[in-house]
């Protein structure tokens, strides 16, 4: 059975995720940097090269009400384009709280000596921020299988 990707995809970083081969277990890959929606495109189609996906998950940004935002939109926008472009299945799952999610299992996994060098005063450093990115990933992969009828 082909696995399931999943993008949590940021204005310059992107959180990857996928899933093992039964479809059941999810597990981070590196986080993408890309300049713009085209590089981002381009590391997916390479990512693809080297792993055999049925489904793209896309995580949806959503307003605290629910509904769309222009972020939403445009996430939206390059969903569709990513499907015509790998001609795999893309499908938008609600990522409602995944960045929280992933920062409380961070902190929750580093003893508190530790979270003081991670998150400098003056703001989060990359390895932080590419860290959280990839838990993202995977706590909207878990959901969206957790979501799934039994197969």
């Amino acid at each position: 059975m082909a696995r399931i990707l999943c993008l949590d995809i940021g204005e310059r970083h992107t959180g990857v995720a996928v899933t093992d081969r039964t479809q059941t277990i999810a597990r981070s890959l590196p986080t993408i940097h890309h300049q713009d929606q085209n590089a981002l495109l381009a590391a997916v189609n390479k990512l693809l090269t080297t792993i055999e996906v049925s489904r793209i998950v896309v995580g949806l940004p959503l307003g605290l009400s629910g509904n769309p935002t222009a972020r939403s939109e445009k996430v939206t926008r390059f969903s569709r384009r990513l499907g015509k472009a790998t001609r795999i299945p893309v499908e938008l799952f609600d990522e409602s709280l995944s960045t929280v999610t992933a920062n409380k299992v961070l902190n929750q996994a580093l003893n508190p000596r530790r979270r003081a060098v991670e998150r400098p005063a003056t703001g989060r450093s990359r390895r932080r921020r590419d860290a959280v990115d990839r838990v993202a990933a995977t706590v909207i992969l878990q959901e969206y299988l957790a979501a799934r009828p039994s197969q």
